[in-house]
């Protein structure tokens, strides 16, 4: 069975739209200065202290337009696939208990991230139960975004622009791959494979 079409993740579009604007306005502040400024700014180690951060808003203005591209979920025939610009997440189906939608609606928000999450308050996500996950759940907490990676949930929480079809998805590819493990058991097993033929 082929992937799914990639599903965005709005929490990181969002997040790196406003890295985007800031890293862009220090990058041209930084190369005016570097290129415009007057005695004692135009010193060499203050050249060069600016040409290194317009280097690095650059880099970072970059990275910001690539990475909600590189943000998405995404069915795969034998595991789902949360991909994020440093972190990429296989989780195989038979981690998934179920798939159910909530309302998006964080509790305990800081002030200071309260812009990320305003815009999605009372959309509806997708929350993916899982039995476990691949990894400890503190190293996940390094590379995933808290919103993501509730923690009142054993799961993901999923804010995406159409949460219906991407519950489709994973119904539709957990139930092909529960098929194909089926029928592989069933081919291993002599006995069960003897009787199919039988009848």
């Amino acid at each position: 069975m082929a992937a799914s079409p990639k599903h965005s993740l709005l929490i990181y579009r969002r997040l790196y739209g406003a890295w985007r604007t800031t890293a862009l306005l220090i990058a041209l502040a930084s190369g005016v200065l570097w290129w415009l400024a007057p005695a004692p700014v135009n010193s060499p180690w203050m050249q060069a202290a600016f040409l290194t951060l317009t280097l690095v808003a650059g880099l970072l203005f970059i990275y910001t337009l690539v990475g909600p591209a590189l943000s998405y979920v995404q069915c795969r025939p034998n595991h789902l696939l949360l991909s994020t610009p440093l972190y990429r997440l296989a989780i195989s189906y038979r981690r998934i208990h179920t798939t159910r939608p909530v309302l998006f609606a964080p509790r305990g928000v800081r002030w200071t991230k309260q812009w990320l999450v305003q815009p999605y308050a009372g959309r509806t996500a997708l929350a993916v139960d899982l039995n476990g996950y691949p990894v400890e759940r503190r190293f996940l907490r390094l590379w995933l975004n808290e919103f993501v990676l509730p923690n009142d949930l054993l799961g993901l929480m999923l804010v995406t622009p159409d949460w219906m079809q991407l519950s489709r998805d994973i119904e539709v590819h957990r139930g092909a791959w529960k098929t194909r493990r089926k029928d592989a058991e069933r081919d291993q097993n002599p006995l069960t494979s003897l009787s199919a033929r039988k009848y």
